[in-house]
């Protein structure tokens, strides 16, 4: 287990929100951090899918070029 230190702020929402949906904090926590990840997940791919496009487009334009 590792500790964390948050805001006041922030530790005051969570306590308020996790009470709410009737979670511990420690679930809620857990829960939000899984729910980023993935969300960071599709963005990477996305990334790496879009410098492939880049890259398949930069070769198709060289070799376009020599053709002229």
């Amino acid at each position: 287990m590792t500790t964390i230190t948050i805001s006041r702020k922030i530790e005051k929402e969570l306590k308020i929100t996790s009470r709410q949906l009737g979670l511990s904090k420690e679930d809620f926590l857990t829960n939000a951090v899984l729910y980023y990840l993935q969300a960071l997940e599709v963005e990477i791919e996305l990334k790496k899918e879009l410098e492939n496009w880049e890259k398949a487009s930069s070769q198709d334009l060289i070799k376009f070029e020599k053709k002229l």
